[in-house]
C-alpha cells in the first residue's frame, strides 16, 4: 500500500463529522498524483478565503454575502466550469481546480463550501440528481446555488424543471421529495467524486487508476453494490481470482438487484467459487 493509500485509509476511519473536506478531497487527488503538495494547496485555499473575506461586509445579510462571494470567485478570480473538456480528470482534483480555475460541479462545490465555511457561511453540498449543488443555510429559507454556472441561485421551479428533464414531467418534485435537497455527508461527497473518476478512467481504459478509484470508494463505504461488482469484474479481468471472488460474493450479499445477482452468481461459479444461493 502506498503512502497516499495509507493516508486515505486513515481518513476513511474517521467519523463523518471529523473529516476535513478540503483535506479529504486532496487525499483523493493524491491517489492519482504522486507530486501533490497538499499543505501548499490548503494554504492557498486559506489565502483565497482571506481575500474573499475582504469583499464581504460584516453587517451584510447572507444573501449579500453570497452575491459578494460569487462576484469574487467567478467574476474577479475567474473560476468556471470546464465545458470544453468536462471529463479531464484534473477537473476532479481540488489542487488542479485551484490552480487552473476550472472544474466540474462537485469540485467547484467543494471549493465553494470550504471557502464559505472559512468565512462563517453555512454552506453544504447537495447530491442533486445529475448535477451537484451547494446549499446555503437550512430550512425553508435555504438558498440553492449552481456553482458550475457561476453561483446562480435556483428557485424551486427551476429545480423541478431539472428533475423533469431527467425523469419526465410529474415524476419527481421538490415538494414531494424534499430529501433531494438534504445536505450530503462528507463521505457521500467523496464517493461521488470518486465515481466521476471511476467513469473517466473506465472510458479511458486506464485500469490501474480505475481500480484505485473503486478501492477508495469501497474504503469509504465498504458495501457499495455497484463498486463491489465493478471491482470484482475488474479483478477477474486482471486475473486476481481470490480478490474477484471476495468482491463478487460480497456483492451478492448486499445487492437487491435479482438480475445482477443471478449474473454474478454464474461468474462466481465460473471462477471456481462455491455455489451461491440467491436471496
Amino acid at each position: 500500500m502506498t503512502n497516499a493509500q495509507q493516508a486515505f485509509a486513515q481518513l476513511a476511519r474517521q467519523p463523518d463529522d471529523g473529516i476535513d473536506l478540503a483535506a479529504a478531497a486532496l487525499a483523493v487527488s493524491g491517489l492519482f498524483q504522486q507530486d501533490l503538495a497538499a499543505n501548499e494547496t490548503l494554504a492557498a485555499l486559506d489565502r483565497l478565503a482571506a481575500e474573499a473575506g475582504t469583499r464581504l461586509l460584516p453587517q451584510a445579510d447572507v444573501f449579500d454575502k453570497v452575491r459578494a462571494l460569487n462576484q469574487f470567485l467567478f467574476e474577479e478570480i475567474g473560476f468556471a466550469g470546464n465545458q470544453d473538456d468536462f471529463y479531464d480528470p484534473r477537473n476532479s482534483f481540488l489542487d488542479q481546480v485551484l490552480s487552473r480555475r476550472l472544474g466540474i460541479p462537485i469540485t467547484l462545490s467543494v471549493l465553494y463550501i470550504e471557502i464559505a465555511r472559512r468565512l462563517g457561511l453555512p454552506a453544504y453540498g447537495v447530491g442533486f440528481p445529475g448535477h451537484f449543488l451547494v446549499r446555503i443555510g437550512r430550512g425553508d429559507t435555504a438558498l440553492m446555488l449552481d456553482v458550475y454556472a457561476g453561483g446562480v441561485a435556483l428557485p424551486e421551479a427551476e429545480l423541478d424543471q431539472r428533475l423533469a428533464d431527467l425523469y419526465g414531467r410529474g415524476t419527481l418534485s421538490i415538494q414531494s421529495h424534499p430529501a433531494l435537497l438534504r445536505p450530503a455527508t462528507k463521505r457521500e461527497i467523496l464517493v461521488r467524486m470518486l465515481r466521476n473518476l471511476t467513469g473517466i478512467y473506465r472510458d479511458r481504459g486506464e485500469r490501474v487508476n480505475r481500480l484505485a478509484a473503486l478501492t477508495a470508494s469501497l474504503t469509504l463505504a465498504p458495501n457499495l453494490p455497484d463498486e463491489l461488482r465493478e471491482r470484482g469484474l475488474l479483478y477477474r479481468d486482471l486475473d486476481y481470482t481470490p480478490a474477484a471472488l471476495g468482491d463478487l460474493r460480497r456483492f451478492v450479499e448486499v445487492s437487491d438487484d435479482a438480475e445482477q445477482i443471478a449474473a454474478v452468481t454464474r461468474i462466481i461459479d465460473e471462477l471456481g467459487g462455491q455455489p451461491m444461493r440467491l436471496h
